[in-house]
């Protein structure tokens, strides 16, 4: 199961990584918890609160204490005009960095012991089952469902979904909120 989402995660991540990073970035979320959302849609599962809740207190000393800061520092060194020999070195800080949030993933997936326990849906249901789990994960974070959020999940959606039909669309958004 760790496999699959790890695999998942690199699939949609490729597809829509500005988003992801924009999502990061400028409203602190956590990328894993993200596709962790979108995975368990894929599959049929609704999380509640209290799932969402126990996720998140999970990952949150290995996001503070460890991948947070290996970011920063990646992110410094990348900033920073540098001698080519630490290349080696951003390099290094992103491999350790990448298996954090491996690490990070399997705990998710441990967090939840019958994950994949979801009910049957139709494709075009995947994605309110997706953004109803994000509405949740925004919720536990008090992150706001504004029109810049709305906007950046409606890019991930078109990039998931490019022939979802706009009512579903829009009305994926009607659920969540």
């Amino acid at each position: 199961m760790e496999e699959e989402f790890w695999e998942y995660s690199k699939k949609i991540y490729a597809q829509s990584h500005e988003s992801f990073l924009w999502l990061q970035d400028k409203r602190a979320l956590d990328v894993n918890l993200l596709l962790f959302c979108y995975w368990l849609g894929k599959n049929g599962k609704r999380l509640s609160m209290e799932e969402i809740n126990r996720c998140c207190e999970n990952v949150k000393l290995l996001r503070q204490q460890f991948i947070v800061p290996l970011r920063s520092s990646r992110r410094f060194l990348k900033n920073m005009d540098l001698p080519t020999d630490y290349e080696k070195l951003k390099k290094a800080i992103l491999d350790v960095e990448l298996e954090g949030e491996r690490i990070e993933q399997r705990i998710l997936v441990a967090s939840l012991p019958n994950i994949l326990v979801g009910d049957e849906v139709a494709e075009g249901e995947y994605i309110l089952i997706m953004h109803y789990n994000i509405s949740k994960y925004l919720k536990h974070e008090k992150v706001s469902f504004d029109k810049a959020i709305k906007s950046t999940l409606n890019k991930i959606a078109l990039s998931l979904f490019p022939n979802l039909s706009q009512k579903v669309f829009n009305q994926s958004f009607c659920e969540t909120v």
